[in-house]
């Protein structure tokens, strides 16, 4: 196979995993081929056709188990807040609700955020003191740059990138939250600075996701022809959802593919139906479930939501005399 060829090949199924341009996947995969010996180059071409293993080498896992944990975070976030996107007027079951188009797979990720997306988002990892709780993701904060986002956790050395964000972006999510926040009867009162006390005890109560979410987030394009997605963490067990569209087997082949899987991955057995794999040490469960029925889209568009349901949500407009 020509270098040119190869280069092609991989470039395609990078982009099918991670919803990148040519722009972003390109420069990536030339250069892991550029710094492989012939030796190497031709075990790539063998995975490619079944024959060997090569899974990390084009498509990385995140570098430390700081950075896993806070891109599990998002993930389970994102996944939370494709249900408000659901809701956007006109709501919809059968339009995609996903969070991000595109994922850039580096050691600090840069995640590409879909239209409408950052509020819903937002509103899910903010964190905010809610009468004596914590709501949102206690120890994240923020830290602004002219086009872009990065996320942190204050306990941990980890960062991700949400691009694109300029500042009319940032003041229409955040006119989402405070929208919703209102419309619930919830106070605006978000968690700036240094790790609160009561971050502190719900961090030690609850903890954080791990395992797999991360390997998922950065794999997140192969779920886009789905509608929606859901995440269920249960420390580092996950257990993913979408409605039948995809196929589970077809899912369950790309996070086992030879060259993009997820490394050192195999397929295990799922206690709840559907798929599993497993690394040894984490475990994903995958699973369709009924899809939308279409007949009932009309109507869903139709309903106007009361206030507190949907951050888009309107005063009503007074009728013209």
């Amino acid at each position: 196979m020509s270098r040119s060829s190869l280069t092609d090949k991989l470039v395609d199924l990078r982009r099918a995993c991670t919803g990148e341009n040519l722009s972003q996947a390109v420069p990536a995969v030339r250069s892991v081929l550029h710094d492989l010996p012939d030796d190497r180059r031709e075990r790539v071409v063998d995975a490619l056709n079944g024959r060997a293993d090569v899974r990390g080498l084009f498509l990385p896992d995140a570098p430390s188990d700081d950075q896993r944990t806070l891109e599990c975070v998002l993930f389970h976030s994102a996944t939370d807040a494709s249900a408000h996107l659901q809701l956007r007027p006109p709501a919809s079951m059968l339009r995609p609700a996903h969070v991000f188009t595109a994922v850039e797979p580096a050691d600090t990720p840069r995640l590409h955020l879909a239209e409408h997306a950052l509020g819903p988002l937002l509103y899910e990892l903010l964190p905010r003191h809610d009468d004596r709780w914590v709501a949102g993701v206690a120890g994240l904060r923020v830290e602004r740059h002219p086009r872009s986002v990065e996320i942190r956790l204050l306990d941990l050395d980890a960062s991700v990138v949400l691009s694109g964000v300029d500042q009319a972006a940032w003041d229409a999510g955040m006119s989402y939250v405070h929208t919703l926040l209102r419309g619930r009867g919830l106070a605006a009162s978000f968690v700036e600075g240094a790790l609160s006390g009561a971050e502190r005890e719900h961090l030690a109560e609850f903890g954080r996701p791990t395992g797999l979410g991360s390997a998922v987030l950065r794999r997140y394009h192969l779920f886009a022809a789905a509608p929606w997605l859901r995440s269920l963490p249960r420390g580092d067990q996950w257990w993913l959802e979408w409605p039948a569209s995809l196929g589970v087997p077809t899912v369950a082949d790309w996070l086992l593919h030879p060259v993009f899987g997820v490394p050192g991955a195999v397929e295990a057995p799922s206690p709840a139906g559907g798929l599993g794999i497993t690394t040894g040490w984490y475990d994903l469960y995958l699973r369709e479930v009924d899809p939308p029925d279409p007949a009932k889209e009309e109507a869903l568009g139709a309903v106007e939501w009361p206030e507190g349901v949907t951050g888009w949500w309107e005063p009503p407009r007074k009728p013209v005399k």
